[in-house]
């Protein structure tokens, strides 16, 4: 199957949950009808919760009605299987429309039958037997009779003849189950808190959390519930009560304060950027003054880093706990440059470098012509007061690492033809360094 028909299956249990109609995105554009059975007040049934028209590269081409069938908490009935029924519009009594068996693997939907060209499809769930009499919904004016829909490149995979829909029912009992449900659980950090228990928009209950900081909801009806710590963002959503699950346990925590600070110095920082890292994200940047001090304030608990940005020094393993404090002092190590002992370095790439060899020979003329120091080793030509690069092998990193060195840097780049010309101006100009 070439769609996530999971994907369909959750958004038509949650709205389900919510108490809304069945989502059927087939029904304006397409016409496909939910037909609801006729069940009294509590009494169990299979209701359509989503019918969806395939879009085309779900589709690729099929003409099939493919089917699930769910329990009361959105699971696939397997042991038994589930067999769904179907007919179409003019249908005689020798054509043949057996029932479909649901006995697919999850990765897929658990049945389909396949739509002939001119049907009008109805479906519905029979039961545990093929030929079961469970009261159930029907969809029906399932058909492949509509047009072309071309994907905005031109490509097509619905086309008439070819559109595929998804149907899928859940076990319900009709109306509210009322049982004695049970929410407990735990608010870490929320001693003294109330802590609120909402079904929709209503407030079922309220408690305040003693020293134990556990709380318990009882006699409670089968539904979806919310919990809240009042004066607090921590809540908890979608807490599912039903038959399968009539006693649940939720734990919560309040998140601790925001009180600790950071506070230092960076020594020899002067006018470089401090940087506060938490679990690997930035949380701030701050550009040190000529003190290098720094300071930050209002942060809550966790694991801190500090950098100097466009260096090597840090501080990790900063440990906070929401109201404490940490002293850090680093140090941005001082940089003495190398005194300039060259005057001009002629500086090419390592032996593997493509063209290295026959740079070298086109080089010989320029070489003799003005006596640079020729050599191989970026450290050497860090003690030039002028570098020219020759061809390639040098990395962008190491040509910043002798600019920053104080040299005067220069690229000579291009194929060995290119080289030599720019070489040879240069000869012929009388002019070592510099276009």
């Amino acid at each position: 199957m070439a769609f996530n028909h999971q994907q369909y299956n959750t958004q038509y249990l949650l709205n389900s949950k919510d108490g809304g109609q069945p989502i059927n995105d087939s029904a304006e554009k397409y016409g496909a009808r939910i037909v609801e059975a006729d069940v009294a007040e509590g009494e169990t049934y299979w209701r359509v919760i989503g019918v969806h028209h395939l879009l085309p590269r779900e589709n690729f081409g099929n003409h099939h009605v493919y089917l699930d069938a769910l329990d009361e908490d959105g699971n696939r009935l397997k042991r038994p299987p589930i067999w769904v029924g179907w007919t179409w519009e003019g249908r005689r009594p020798n054509e043949p429309a057996n029932p479909v068996i649901l006995d697919k693997p999850d990765y897929e939907a658990g049945g389909n039958l396949t739509m002939h060209f001119g049907q009008k499809v109805s479906v519905w769930v029979n039961g545990t037997q093929p030929d079961g009499q469970d009261k159930s919904d029907r969809v029906e004016n399932l058909h492949t009779t509509h047009p072309d829909e071309p994907l905005p490149d031109g490509t097509l995979l619905n086309t008439l003849g070819h559109h595929s829909f998804y149907v899928v029912f859940q076990r319900t009992r009709k109306g509210k189950i009322v049982t004695n449900g049970v929410i407990t659980g735990r608010v870490e950090r929320g001693q003294g808190r109330k802590i609120r228990l909402r079904q929709e928009d209503n407030v079922i209950a309220e408690q305040t959390l003693a020293d134990d900081l556990t709380f318990k909801f009882e006699n409670l009806s089968f539904g979806v519930y919310q919990l809240e710590i009042v004066d607090t963002e921590v809540s908890q959503d979608n807490i599912k009560l039903d038959a399968g699950s009539k006693e649940l346990t939720v734990n919560l925590a309040v998140p601790p304060p925001d009180d600790s600070a950071i506070f230092g110095e960076v020594r020899n920082g002067q006018g470089k950027m401090l940087l506060l890292v938490k679990e690997g994200n930035i949380i701030t940047r701050f550009p040190l003054p000529e003190s290098g001090q720094f300071r930050f304030e209002n942060l809550a608990g966790g694991n801190y880093a500090l950098l100097v940005f466009e260096t090597n020094v840090r501080q990790d393993n900063i440990v906070l706990d929401g109201s404490n404090t940490r002293r850090i002092i680093l140090t941005v190590p001082v940089v003495v440059e190398a005194e300039k002992t060259i005057n001009h370095y002629l500086l090419f790439g390592p032996p593997n470098s493509r063209g290295r060899q026959t740079n070298l020979l086109l080089a010989l003329d320029y070489i003799l012509a003005f006596s640079p120091t020729v050599g191989f080793n970026v450290a050497e030509a860090k003690l030039a007061r002028q570098v020219t690069i020759v061809g390639e092998g040098i990395s962008q990193a190491d040509q910043q690492a002798i600019e920053a060195s104080g040299s005067e840097v220069e690229t000579l780049t291009g194929d060995a033809y290119v080289i030599e010309a720019k070489l040879n101006a240069r000869v012929q100009a009388g002019r070592a360094f510099g276009e």
